[in-house]
C-alpha cells in the first residue's frame, strides 16, 4: 500500500488550493491540486486518490455536475464538498450523491483536516481488511486488471502477468517481442510488443512494477495463442513485484452476473468469461440478479436470451428500471423472434451466436475500461514558440527545487509527454518555468554538460531525460539514480531516465496512449516527490 494517503483538491481559487496544500502536506498527505475543473476531473479518473475535496462554484462549471460525473466513473471515492454559497438544493444533491462532508467557507483548518482524516482512516482500514482477505482467501485464484493488462499472484511477491488483445478485427498475430529476463518493468509501460498481420503493432502494458523472472517461451513459438485471449495459456511473463499490496490497490477484479438457466450453453459462456479472468456468477432468476445489484458491488449483467424466450426482454426492462447504471449484454441465437424487443431496451451490447472469445473480450474491455482515452494528447502548435522543451524547473510541495533537462527532442510543447506534463503541473498550481529550443539538444554537447554541472549547486534534484537505443521495446525505460553532495554537504539526487524510442530514424518521439500517460506519470512523480 501507499505510505501516505493521497488527496485531490479541485478549487478555482489558487489561495484555497495553496492553503489546503500546505495544511495537508504538513499533516503527512500526498496532495494534488487543480484550479481547472475539467483537468481536475481527468486527474481524478487517472489517479487512485483516497479522497477528493471539491468546491461547488468553479467559474462556469457547476460543482454538483462535476461531482455527478466523478460518481459515474468512480462511485466509491470519498468526496468532501467546500462552498461559500450553500443552498438547500446543493445540500440535498450532495447528500444524494454520497458526499462524506459538506463544509462551509471560510472553514477552520482543523475542521477540514479532521473531516479528511476520518475519511482516509476508514479507507485505510478498509484497504487493509480487503488486502488481508485477499491474501488469506483467493488472491491466487483471481485476476487483477489494469486497463487491458492483468496479473495473478503465484506465491509471495511473484505474479504471472499478461494482457488482452482487443479490437483486432481480421488481423492476426505474426510475432511477439518479449522482455528479457532480469528486465525491470513499470506499470503502464510495455511488457510486450505484438506485431500483427496487417503490419501494425500493439503494446501490452505491464500491470505491475517489478523484475522479469521468466517469460512464456511458448508465445515465441506459437504467437497466435495471444488471439485466443485465454489467460492461462497466453501469459507474458512471471514478475517479482516491488510491492504486491500496492499492485492490489491500483488494480481491480472484475465481476459479472450471468442470467440464464444452468445448462451447457451457460457453462460455455461462463467458461469464456472465466478464461478472460472475469469472476462470473451464474444466476437463474432475475430476482436474485436484482438482489445482488442492490448491494452495489456488481454492475455488469450478461443474459442468455435463448433461456427465457419472451420473458427475457421483460427481465432486461426490470433491471434497467431499477438499476439504470447497470451494463447489460444479451446473447441470442440468429434470427430470434425476440431480437427487436431486446434491442428496444437499453442494452450495452447484443451478441448473436456463435460468439467468439475475441468478441467477448472486446465487449468486456469497453464495459470495464472506463479510462480508455480521457483527454487529448496534443493541442494546436503556437507558430511563434519553439516546440521542443529543453528544460523544466519546478518548486515542489516539499520545498525542493527540481530541474529537468530534456534531450533528443523527447519533450514537445504541444503534444505527447511534454504537453501532458506541463499542463498537469500548471493545473496543480506548481510554480513552473519552461525553456524552449529550436535546436535539438544532445547530452554529448559540452555546453549542455556544463549547464548540468552549474545547476548541481542550485537545484535539490536534477533529472536528465533522454531517448536512447537500448534494444528494448519502444517506451521501456532504464533509470539510474546517483546521490551527490554540494559545497554545503547537502545530499542531492541526479536521476537519469532513458526512454527507448520507437525508431532512432524518426524525428518525433511518440508512443501509444497508455505508454505516453505512464511515462508522464513516472517523470512527474520524480519531480514532485519528497
Amino acid at each position: 500500500m501507499k505510505n501516505k494517503p493521497s488527496i485531490l483538491i479541485i478549487d478555482d481559487e489558487i489561495c484555497v488550493c495553496s492553503s489546503c496544500d500546505r495544511l495537508f502536506s504538513q499533516a503527512g498527505y500526498m496532495v494534488d491540486t487543480n484550479i481547472n475543473p475539467d483537468k481536475g476531473f481527468h486527474q481524478a479518473l487517472l489517479n487512485p486518490y483516497d479522497a477528493i475535496i471539491l468546491d461547488l462554484k468553479l467559474g462556469d462549471k457547476d460543482g454538483i455536475q462535476l461531482l455527478s460525473d466523478i460518481r459515474m466513473k468512480k462511485p466509491d471515492i470519498p468526496v468532501v464538498i467546500i462552498t461559500g454559497y450553500p443552498t438547500p438544493e446543493s445540500k440535498r444533491m450532495s447528500k444524494k450523491l454520497g458526499v462524506s462532508d459538506y463544509i462551509l467557507k471560510p472553514f477552520n483548518p482543523e475542521e477540514i483536516l479532521e473531516s479528511v482524516k476520518k475519511i482516509t482512516f476508514k479507507e485505510l482500514i478498509s484497504s487493509i481488511e480487503k488486502t488481508t482477505v485477499h491474501k488469506k482467501a483467493d488472491i491466487g485464484s483471481r485476476y487483477y486488471f489494469y486497463h487491458t493488462s492483468w496479473f495473478r499472484s503465484l506465491s509471495d511477491d511473484l505474479v504471472q502477468a499478461g494482457g488482452h488483445l482487443t479490437e483486432l478485427s481480421d488481423a492476426g498475430v505474426e510475432y511477439v517481442t518479449m522482455p528479457d529476463v532480469g528486465h525491470i518493468v513499470h506499470r503502464g509501460l510495455p511488457l510486450a510488443e505484438v506485431s500483427l498481420t496487417n503490419k501494425t503493432k500493439r503494446i501490452i502494458p505491464s500491470a505491475v512494477n517489478g523484475k522479469i523472472m521468466a517469460i512464456n517461451t511458448k508465445l515465441l513459438e506459437q504467437p497466435y495463442l495471444l488471439e485466443k485471449n485465454v489467460n492461462k495459456i497466453n501469459w507474458i511473463a512471471k514478475v517479482q513485484t516491488e510491492n504486491l499490496d500496492q499492485d492490489l490497490r491500483l488494480c481491480d477484479t472484475r465481476e459479472i452476473l450471468f442470467l440464464g438457466k444452468k445448462n451447457i450453453k451457460e457453462n460455455d459462456y461462463c467458461k469464456k468469461f472465466t478464461n478472460l479472468g472475469y469472476v462470473t456468477r451464474n444466476i437463474n432468476s432475475v430476482e436474485e440478479v436484482l438482489d445482488i445489484l442492490a448491494k452495489g458491488e456488481i454492475r455488469v449483467v450478461g443474459i442468455n436470451a435463448t433461456s427465457f424466450s419472451n420473458q427475457g426482454p421483460e427481465y432486461v426492462k426490470r433491471i434497467n428500471l431499477e438499476f439504470p447504471d447497470a451494463k447489460i449484454t444479451a446473447f441470442n441465437e440468429p434470427n430470434s423472434l425476440y431480437e427487436t424487443q431486446y434491442r428496444r431496451n437499453r442494452l450495452f451490447y447484443y451478441g448473436i451466436d456463435p460468439v467468439s472469445n475475441s468478441e467477448i473480450a472486446d465487449v468486456l474491455y469497453c464495459i470495464f475500461d472506463n479510462k480508455k482515452r480521457e483527454g487529448s494528447l496534443k493541442t494546436d502548435r503556437l507558430s511563434f514558440l519553439p516546440n521542443s522543451i529543453s528544460k523544466i524547473q519546478v518548486m515542489n510541495r516539499f520545498n525542493k527545487k527540481v530541474t529537468l533537462f530534456a534531450f533528443n527532442d523527447v519533450l514537445q510543447n504541444n503534444e505527447g509527454i511534454g504537453y501532458l506534463l506541463i499542463n498537469e503541473l500548471l493545473g496543480q498550481a506548481y510554480p513552473v518555468e519552461v525553456a524552449h529550443t529550436r535546436e535539438k539538444k544532445l547530452l554529448t554537447d559540452l555546453e549542455e554538460i556544463q549547464k548540468i554541472t552549474n545547476e548541481k549547486g542550485k537545484s535539490d534534484r536534477i533529472i536528465i531525460l533522454q531517448t536512447k537505443d537500448m534494444g528494448k521495446i519502444p517506451g521501456c525505460i532504464e533509470k539510474d539514480v546517483q546521490e551527490y553532495t554540494d559545497r554545503d554537504s547537502a545530499s542531492k539526487l541526479l536521476i537519469n531516465i532513458m526512454i527507448q524510442p520507437e525508431s532512432t530514424l524518426k524525428e518525433e518521439v511518440e508512443f501509444d496512449y497508455q505508454t505516453t500517460i505512464a511515462l508522464k506519470d513516472i517523470i512527474k512523480s520524480e519531480m514532485i516527490s519528497e
